[in-house]
């Protein structure tokens, strides 16, 4: 190896080291496509969307989730307060659609991760049930190029090259989804921690 080799090891990648500073980011719209998101309940509310998402904010490790219909915002949100949980909530996505879900990560060895293309279950129930399995290298590269559509890639690709050692969380879906026009992957997470 020669000396720019070393010199580039050497550099520090981005990290993102707290759910806090993941949710920051991920509102800011900078880790990819997302889901529209709410800190009021209001605003969920008039968004007209038929199902309204909690996520617990700062929680590292699986914070409180939970999806309800558009009806019953106002009472969830305030039992979440009541609970103590700082939230966001968001208008979910079209889980009949979902083709592709799971989480993956550079390693010495390439890609690696835990894939579910069959089942329908989110990602947490999905994981509790066995469903995710362990893929690799030309096995991740197929399933991203069947089910990511290709803008989709891109920002997989651009989040990969700026957190290098980060996981990255996401859903493919069979329609269009999410913030950004012409794309049919969410990506739920971006981490270090």
């Amino acid at each position: 190896m020669d000396s720019t080799q070393n010199a580039f090891e050497d550099e520090p990648s981005v990290k993102i080291t707290s759910k806090a500073e993941f949710f920051r980011l991920w509102e800011a719209g900078v880790l990819g496509n997302r889901t529209n998101l709410w800190r009021d309940a209001k605003d969920a509310y008039a968004s007209m969307a038929p199902e309204i998402g909690f996520r617990q904010i700062g929680k590292a490790g699986g914070g409180a989730w939970e999806k309800v219909p558009r009806e019953d915002v106002f009472k969830t949100a305030e039992r979440w307060t009541e609970l103590g949980r700082t939230f966001i909530m968001d208008d979910g996505c079209p889980d009949w659609c979902r083709r592709l879900q799971g989480e993956i990560c550079r390693t010495y060895r390439g890609l690696e991760g835990f894939l579910d293309t069959v089942n329908r279950l989110p990602m947490r129930p999905a994981i509790a049930a066995g469903h995710m399995k362990s893929v690799s290298g030309s096995t991740i590269l197929f399933l991203l190029d069947r089910f990511m559509d290709p803008s989709s890639r891109d920002d997989l690709d651009s989040i990969l090259e700026l957190y290098p050692d980060a996981t990255v969380e996401f859903s493919c879906f069979g329609v269009d989804v999410g913030v950004f026009p012409g794309r049919n992957t969410i990506f739920w997470e971006v981490r270090n921690y």
